[in-house]
């Protein structure tokens, strides 16, 4: 068969067909040639004659033995196990019965152990051809799972063939044999109406919010009570006291320069005198013959004050309030927030009401809840403050912002 061979791989249409065909008008020859010359045949009688090649067989210029026909064989099972197996992959199952082999298309249904390279083409083709459409009918795999579609229960029984307004704009797809262009409408409109909801803070019921917040602490210490007064005696965190002493005050201001005058004297023609000239203060006056400063000096009394911190408590650590927040959930449209409070050295200075340690509140001051922990529902600014009755510290609550982080859509 060397030269047919080469023909039939110069044939483009029937290439995949060429060997089945021309092996089958083969047969057909070798079964009129004469027993001689190169040709061996066995043939077997029976209800069915099946014809054995134990050598080589020529039928005009075509030579073949039987590694060719194995060829054929293998060629022809292959394709048709791989054509089995795709179909199996797309939803087809192949039954086996007594009159040959059937096929269904049960989701529900298990491909059992048969020998799929004896399917005849015809089932394969027929099958292939129904693989193409959507069963009526077609149950659900996975009704909790299915996508809520707008009119559509979210909780649908059975599947529906897709149509453009389906599949994404620039996407293709096959329903029941025929090419959908996608136009994404669909996602046109879940987008929508999507940006609609969110503008009125509406979520989807199939879909719940992630929500975040970034841990926040604040250091409280010590904050002196009262101020420092001129006063002796104490206010406060502060002892006042005060001492008297005389000081010497030197005016040491810049002495300034006098105009100098020319008084005449009567008594004497053309005689008189220079009045003037010398340098002076301008607030205590006297006369000096050199510019300088002035070198007068008074005496006061002046009060000095003193304010000593008598508390000892100098900037001591009370306590480092922390709050953080954990969505481990995801499902529970809530998030938890936690307060931890770590001692200080003089945590022991703090005096504590009834009521338990934290006091959640939101902004306007309402209270919330109490303990540990507590149970966000919302976005927004929530405060944990430490319960104690202590006046003299600079910090006693901290805010914590929750923030919608995104969303999320349960799969079961």
């Amino acid at each position: 068969m060397r030269n047919d061979k080469r023909n039939i791989r110069r044939s483009g249409k029937h290439r995949k067909f060429g060997p089945i065909l021309l092996a089958a008008g083969v047969i057909a020859g070798v079964c009129s040639l004469p027993a001689e010359g190169m040709t061996t045949l066995a043939v077997h009688g029976g209800a069915r004659e099946y014809m054995r090649s134990t050598g080589r067989i020529q039928y005009e210029q075509a030579v073949f033995d039987s590694a060719d026909l194995q060829d054929i064989l293998s060629h022809i099972d292959e394709k048709k196990r791989a054509a089995a197996g795709t179909l199996i992959q797309l939803g087809t199952r192949f039954r086996q019965q007594a009159a040959g082999y059937t096929y269904d298309r049960n989701p529900d249904a298990e491909q059992g152990e048969i020998d799929i390279g004896q399917i005849d083409w015809t089932t394969l083709i027929q099958a292939a051809a129904d693989s193409q459409t959507v069963p009526d009918k077609l149950s659900v795999l996975n009704p909790e799972a299915a996508m809520h579609i707008e009119g559509v229960e979210e909780r649908t029984d059975y599947y529906e063939t897709a149509i453009e307004d389906n599949i994404s704009r620039g996407m293709a797809a096959w329903a029941d044999g025929k090419l959908l262009l996608g136009n994404g409408a669909d996602n046109d409109k879940a987008y929508k109406k999507g940006t609609e909801d969110s503008k009125e803070g509406k979520v989807p019921e199939n879909l719940y919010p992630i929500y975040a917040a970034d841990e926040v602490a604040v250091e409280i210490r010590h904050m002196h009570q009262g101020e420092p007064e001129n006063k002796d005696g104490v206010s406060g965190c502060y002892q006042n006291s005060h001492t008297t002493r005389v000081q010497k005050i030197k005016c040491n201001t810049e002495l300034i320069k006098t105009e100098a005058v020319w008084y005449p004297n009567p008594d004497e023609p053309e005689g008189g005198s220079w009045h003037g000239g010398e340098y002076t203060c301008p607030y205590h006056g006297g006369l000096y013959e050199s510019p300088g400063m002035c070198p007068h000096q008074r005496e006061e009394n002046v009060t000095v004050w003193k304010h000593d911190t008598i508390c000892g408590l100098e900037d001591t650590l009370y306590a480092k309030l922390t709050v953080r927040g954990t969505d481990t959930d995801y499902y529970d449209h809530a998030i938890q927030l936690e307060a931890v409070l770590e001692e200080g050295d003089g945590y022991g200075n703090l005096t504590w009401q009834e009521g338990g340690v934290f006091v959640w509140t939101d902004v306007e001051g309402n209270v919330l809840g109490t303990g540990p922990e507590y149970t966000a529902c919302e976005a927004g600014v929530y405060r944990c403050s430490i319960n104690v009755d202590n006046t003299d510290i600079d910090h006693r609550e901290v805010d914590v912002t929750v923030r919608r982080a995104g969303l999320v859509k349960r799969s079961n």
